[in-house]
């Protein structure tokens, strides 16, 4: 269930190069030094902009998460095609992130998402606009998934080097609690939403909601004022596979990084088969049916909540106790959920593993991007977030093999005893065990995590 934050998406400290560029403090925003004087991200006004907007935006993701599956299955029947619509949404994540990265340290990142959100407005607007004009509407979905995504990737990459400028450095940690809240909101909302207005409207009318929740996105940061742009440290002139190979230098020669960037990726790869897994017990093996797996779902989504909303009172702290102290009861709950039957002990134990997930989500983004100087933020997010993405599909294989050899069951038994004893083994790295938030420090650019 663990998933990348739509702002971390949720989600380094040393440069390859002989002096660090991270030694020469970055010019500090409005919001760097405001926050300094400010208990809360509440208290900057940019930040609410930017949250109300978001809100919005997330309710409409929510929605096209819930109808765009719903329209390809009404309209041809086939889980073949649901497949190949699921993997367009991927696969920009891998071809895309570290030029999306790359540029979004080189550009506006205020204008960069601005203009994600608009693309993304005109081209799922294309979708219901289909159905008024009677053209195809399959044909249309194939064809603007892919480029929805691409933009979705680049304004993840501008996301990622917005908020320590928007926030200041002291408030990442609440910041992106905050903000995982938010999103959490709208994905115990959306499909409710989604839901209602299928029946009542049809799946292609209701994609038009997240249409314009992408245009009230864009009105929201145009109203920022905070400047977004990160310093740019290396030549003007430096090509841009140079800034690539500079992001990826950075995440392999930083040591807390490396080792939350290696903790985050075998935790996907243990949990991307976690909702297969869990359909294949309660609804094929139980017998227990959907309302029972909703049931469990909807706790887990609670649990994200309540889990963001604590998180922001605990990311000053020491965040290598959450990321790994989460991980060993995420994996102990997925054990416990074999044990159990009725739907709703399994929920409890859903809610739960909701609150220990953004434990584990909010300490990694907030490490990666507090120890991060603002000149690689960008880079150094799409970085990572290409190797978590990009390993999933391994996990997610893997558990497809075991539920046909052993049953769902033992996959879950052996997936949650193998995220413990990683966790268990993170522990004693001492760099991550102590990992907290705050700015980045130079560090040696070798030696084991």
């Amino acid at each position: 269930m663990t998933s990348e934050p739509r702002g971390e998406e949720f989600t380094g400290g040393l440069p390859a190069h002989p002096e660090p560029i991270h030694d020469r403090p970055s010019p500090a925003s409005s919001a760097d030094r405001s926050a300094t004087h400010v208990a809360s991200p509440w208290a900057i006004r940019d930040f609410r902009i930017i949250a109300v907007g978001e809100a919005i935006s997330a309710v409409g993701d929510a929605v096209t998460f819930t109808a765009l599956p719903l329209l390809v299955l009404a309209l041809t029947g086939s889980g073949t095609l649901m497949g190949i619509v699921a993997a367009l949404q991927t696969v920009p994540d891998l071809v895309v992130g570290l030029p999306a990265g790359a540029l979004a340290d080189r550009w506006d990142r205020r204008r960069m998402m601005i203009g994600a959100d608009l693309g993304r407005a005109l081209l799922t607007a294309l979708i219901p606009l289909s159905t008024l004009l009677a053209i195809p509407t399959i044909p249309v979905v194939l064809i603007v998934v892919a480029p929805i995504n691409v933009l979705r990737v680049l304004f993840l990459a501008a996301w990622t080097g917005a908020i320590p400028r928007l926030v200041g450095r002291d408030l990442i940690g609440p910041a992106s609690s905050y903000m995982e809240a938010i999103f959490a909101i709208g994905f115990i909302v959306g499909p409710g939403v989604a839901g209602l207005l299928v029946g009542r409207i049809g799946a292609p009318a209701t994609l038009a909601i997240d249409a314009v929740s992408f245009v009230l996105s864009a009105a929201a940061l145009y109203l920022v004022r905070t400047p977004l742009r990160g310093e740019r440290t290396s030549p003007a002139d430096q090509h841009l596979v140079a800034d690539i190979r500079e992001g990826l230098r950075f995440v392999r020669d930083h040591r807390l990084l490396r080792a939350a960037v290696t903790y985050w990726g075998l935790v996907g790869i243990l949990t991307a088969g976690l909702i297969p897994g869990l359909t294949y017990m309660v609804e094929g093996e139980r017998r227990q049916g959907p309302d029972a797996f909703g049931l469990i779902v909807s706790a887990y989504s609670l649990g994200t909540l309540v889990g963001a909303l604590v998180a922001a009172r605990l990311t000053r702290g020491n965040l290598g106790a959450l990321l790994v102290g989460g991980g060993i009861v995420i994996g102990s709950i997925i054990v416990a959920l074999t044990l159990v039957v009725p739907a709703e002990t399994v929920a409890l134990l859903g809610f739960v593993a909701g609150i220990a997930n953004t434990f584990v989500l909010v300490s990694y983004v907030t490490i990666r991007a507090s120890s991060t100087p603002d000149a690689l933020l960008g880079r150094v997010g799409a970085t990572t977030r290409m190797i978590s993405v990009g390993l999933q599909p391994v996990g997610a294989a893997t558990a497809g093999v075991l539920l046909d050899a052993v049953g769902g069951g033992p996959t879950l038994r052996l997936m949650g005893a193998a995220l413990v004893v990683v966790a268990v083994g993170a522990a004693f790295s001492p760099t991550l065990r102590s990992a907290r938030g705050g700015r980045p420090e130079p560090q040696p650019a070798t030696g084991a995590p």
